[in-house]
């Protein structure tokens, strides 16, 4: 090697597609510079070959079961696609061996991921990037795959380790029981040269709070306690109204709710246009789950909107518990209202003082885009990220 990045195969269960959101696009945006032809990827959200943006290959390795057989035997015997994803010859093995790849990033968001990373973890050296703490508390039944026991295995046989969080860090440690070099890396964001248009244009009228991306259970909780709080609120006589950027699966999948709390469809926006659109919002929703039993993933993961909504020019409400990764980030940059109280009269009181706080808005938004300038720029941030990934290759070398 000569100093250049390493022929890298990313191994992964995310989705790299153009409209990928959370781990898919963080790794999008990571690997946008990365030389067109020193990456390989390969994942099973994919049944078919594609290049990802950047032009680079993305192979398929999709189980490929039917979905009503992974339903019906997964509470009896665990994760029959990742078992499925293990046994099975490795997909795109010809055009791996080519490659000769110089380092093995695996990216695992489930088991199937895990079952995947074992496959091509011999191939060259290893690196493991967790973005949540899903692995550590993983409850499925480990007869078809243990999960957390062949997880742990791949963080031990890794040569270094990327982690979304410096908490995260911590507990992959404990849970792996051995240590590693390690890089804290979350979403870059890349920036126009002068600062965006919603710093130096303050909005009127209804006040808007935006929500943009995915409902899973790890924001469930906090977005719907914002949505209702929004009703009540406008209800009493307030002026607003709450918009959620989303696709039809999220949409549909808790539609009667929305519509009960009259939350107003903004649809899905394409990333390349999300700043603009969150422009038009007053406030910015970042939500994690206050539920016990989803506190693993608020506790560990900065979720990929933080850092777009902290270029976007906007305020951000952070909603959830106090020791969530993305409302410590959030706090450490003193760019964000908190609302960490669940209860709704608190939730309300902290809606009112942002309404009340408007004129401050531009302040607070422009110390968010300062810090994601100086810190979370694009450049610097895969500069520092391929240089890491530079090391763990070279440290292997004979």
């Amino acid at each position: 090697m000569t100093g250049l990045p390493p022929r890298l195969l990313l191994v992964t269960d995310a989705d790299l597609s153009p409209g990928s959101r959370g781990a898919g696009r963080t790794l999008v945006n990571l690997f946008s510079r990365y030389p067109e032809d020193g990456l390989l990827a390969i994942s099973t959200n994919s049944d078919r070959a594609f290049r990802m943006e950047g032009n680079r290959r993305v192979l398929p390795a999709a189980a490929a079961l039917p979905g009503r057989v992974i339903q019906a035997l997964r509470g009896l015997i665990g994760h029959v696609d990742a078992a499925w994803v293990g046994a099975r010859p490795l997909p795109g093995r010809a055009e791996i061996e080519q490659f000769e790849p110089q380092l093995v990033l695996a990216v695992p968001t489930h088991p199937m991921g895990i079952a995947l990373a074992e496959q091509c973890r011999r191939i060259a050296p290893l690196v493991t990037y967790l973005m949540d703490d899903w692995l550590a508390f993983e409850t499925g039944v480990p007869l078809a795959f243990d999960a957390r026991r062949r997880g742990r295995a791949l963080l031990r046989e890794s040569a270094a380790w990327l982690s979304i969080s410096p908490y995260l860090l911590s507990s992959t440690r404990e849970f792996a029981g051995v240590d590693r070099p390690a890089l804290v890396v979350h979403n870059p964001v890349s920036l126009d040269a002068t600062p965006p248009a919603a710093l130096s244009t303050p909005r009127t009228g209804r006040f808007r709070v935006g929500y943009a991306g995915s409902v899973w259970p790890m924001h469930w909780d906090a977005v719907a306690a914002v949505a209702q709080s929004v009703q009540r609120l406008r209800a009493s006589g307030t002026d607003i109204e709450f918009v959620l950027f989303t696709d039809r699966y999220f949409w549909g999948r808790y539609e009667a709710d929305w519509r009960r709390w009259d939350v107003v469809d903004g649809g899905l926006i394409p990333y390349a246009e999300l700043g603009g659109a969150l422009g038009g919002c007053d406030l910015l929703l970042v939500a994690s789950s206050f539920e016990p039993s989803q506190a693993h993933m608020s506790r560990s993961s900065i979720q990929t909107k933080v850092t777009d909504y902290m270029a976007a020019g906007r305020p951000i409400l952070a909603c959830g518990p106090h020791l969530a990764a993305s409302n410590d980030f959030l706090r450490r940059h003193d760019c964000a209202h908190f609302a960490e109280d669940p209860a709704p009269v608190a939730i309300d009181a902290v809606l009112l003082y942002c309404v009340a706080a408007r004129a401050d808005g531009p302040a607070m938004a422009r110390r968010a885009w300062e810090a994601v300038r100086r810190d979370h720029e694009l450049v610097g941030v895969t500069d520092r990220l391929y240089a890491f990934l530079a090391e763990a290759a070279l440290a292997y070398i004979p």
